[in-house]
């Protein structure tokens, strides 16, 4: 391991559990101990991802954030015993790895809830909305701390939450709590004043009109995440951690109006000034911990940082926030372990958070430490399987149901999360596959076929691997794309596929009964909806063949 990284490996502690080093696997959607937008049960899935990262020598493991009131089926988390006893029998294998597992609790999404057009169809039919609720309560699930519009859709508002829902909601975070602890969880982490969901919702004066003891001021606005771990404590023991997913400014200039990195705006959510006196609030009320980032989901890309921002965008923030509280503080958001290992060495952070990194390549950090980062499969920060309901507008959620339960995703991985659909498997009856394209796709045909057995073969017409990947990774903020194209070149090289190179491929039929996989791309758009595209000479000006050039 680089000299420059041996901070990430000292221990710490959150309360009076110690933790082997700095690396923190933070919560994704879909990496849940108890099913995600499913029945709750134990999810041998969600297992399955969370115990290979904790052998690859994390510190601190968070499964996906489970919500104590499930969408699917409105079933509160602490009614089903099973789940919690096949988790007890499963902790102690986890422990082996010398990890620590903290479980998040969420108390829901209430306006940020993503809807697809048939939940918009359900909701706006009376008769559909009553024969769907037993199944999926959208009044429910998208209330919030006062009517507001939903985040992804004009029409599904949300209303107001009841001062006996946020009660029942309180009593089940601590019920839920201990039967985790009981289960041998070694603490919580309660989600979130954080990215807009439900409790930041309460926090933040944009989204919070009430008048009763749950709105006005900062204390009242915060009142609901301060009875929350109030109550966990209570039922737990104060000695038992409990982490606050939280975000330090809000970046959100309006309703699905956020702000960019260095624009001047008005912050309408929680601006640092705030944020100062809120950490402090939130500390004394009884959180061990504070799990940072920024954003809500009016400006989702600041806590989910697409390529297009800046490598470790909300450090600055989050070493600011340290100096206002006597809690451990862990930054996500585009780390880059050279510049997370300088802020804990220097005291301006206990720990680093990642997250899509793991499912891209669930033992990157372990490789780091054994000095082979050049094999780390590389997350390209696409969104495209992990988070592929994100849009800058608001539309409704594009996925399908079918797609969203149970599983994360993840573009560059196929297995993940997805085994037993996508895996790679000996085969019987060996052959010469011949590829013509040396692109992405051509080269990952040849990797997974040989890993299978046969001999595969790439025919690429230019002079290097790479195809349209080579100019769509041109660009200087890209460099994950071509930290990615680095690694499949190199995958050709260690497997020892055969590359013809400068080789042009006319007439498949000289391959003879062999099979062919066609991996040419796709043709470049001519964009003719622009006035005086006839006037460009396309054959001689690609935005491709400009960025080749870069």
């Amino acid at each position: 391991m680089k000299k420059e990284y041996e901070s990430l490996l000292t221990p710490w502690k959150i309360g009076n559990v110690e933790i082997k080093n700095r690396i923190v696997l933070t919560s994704m959607g879909g990496t849940d101990l108890f099913g995600w937008m499913e029945k709750n049960h134990f999810d041998k899935d969600g297992a399955r991802f969370i115990m290979e990262v904790a052998k690859n020598n994390v510190g601190l493991v968070l499964p996906g954030c489970q919500p104590v009131y499930n969408p699917m089926f409105g079933a509160w988390l602490h009614k089903n015993k099973k789940m919690y006893d096949d988790l007890a029998k499963w902790v102690p294998e986890l422990h082996k790895t010398g990890a620590k597992l903290f479980v998040q609790l969420t108390a829901g999404f209430g306006r940020s809830f993503t809807v697809s057009e048939m939940m918009e169809k359900l909701y706006n039919n009376k008769v559909l909305r009553v024969l769907s609720k037993p199944v999926m309560d959208l009044d429910r699930i998208t209330a919030s701390a006062s009517p507001s519009p939903n985040r992804w859709s004009d029409k599904l508002p949300s209303r107001e939450m009841t001062k006996a829902e946020i009660q029942e909601m309180i009593d089940a975070f601590a019920k839920s709590s201990k039967m985790l602890k009981d289960a041998g969880v070694d603490g919580v982490e309660v989600h979130a004043v954080h990215e807009g969901y439900l409790l930041d919702q309460f926090a933040l004066k944009y989204v919070n009109k009430r008048t009763d003891e749950y709105g006005g001021s900062l204390e009242n606005r915060y009142r609901f995440a301060a009875e929350i771990v109030k109550a966990i404590k209570k039922e737990c023991g104060k000695d038992f951690p409990v982490s606050l997913r939280y975000s330090i400014i809000s970046k959100t200039k309006g309703f699905r109006q956020g702000a960019l990195p260095g624009e001047d705006y008005v912050e309408v959510g929680r601006d640092m000034e705030e944020s100062e006196i809120a950490a402090k609030y939130l500390q004394d009320a009884g959180y061990d911990m504070l799990n940072c980032d920024n954003g809500t989901y009016d400006a989702w890309y600041w806590a989910h940082p697409p390529i297009y921002m800046p490598e470790n965008c909300n450090l600055e923030d989050v070493e600011h926030i340290k100096n206002f509280v006597d809690i451990p503080v862990v930054c996500a958001g585009r780390m880059t372990l050279d510049v997370a290992a300088k802020a804990i060495a220097d005291g301006k952070l206990d720990g680093a958070g990642f997250a899509r990194n793991f499912l891209a390549d669930p033992e990157w950090f372990t490789k780091v430490i054994e000095d082979r980062e050049e094999d780390i499969r590389p997350c390209i920060l696409c969104h495209s399987g992990c988070f592929n309901m994100c849009h800058y507008k608001g539309v409704p959620n594009d996925q399908e149901l079918s797609d969203s339960l149970h599983l994360s995703r993840c573009a560059v991985n196929a297995e993940m999360m997805q085994w037993n659909k996508h895996y790679i498997k000996k085969t019987s009856s060996p052959k010469t596959i011949h590829i013509v394209g040396g692109g992405i796709g051509g080269m990952e045909v040849a990797r997974v076929a040989k890993l299978r057995g046969h001999t595969p073969v790439i025919y690429e017409k230019s002079g290097v691997l790479g195809g349209t990947f080579i100019p769509a990774s041109a660009e200087s903020y890209k460099g994950r794309l071509r930290e990615l194209l680095t690694w499949y070149r190199r995958e050709m090289e260690k497997l020892g596929i055969e590359v013809k190179l400068n080789t042009e491929v006319k007439d498949i039929s000289k391959f003879g009964s062999d099979p062919v996989v066609i991996a040419t791309g796709a043709t470049a758009r001519v964009l003719k909806n622009i006035p005086g595209h006839e006037t460009v000479s396309y054959t001689h000006l690609r935005a491709h063949e400009t960025l080749m050039n870069l």
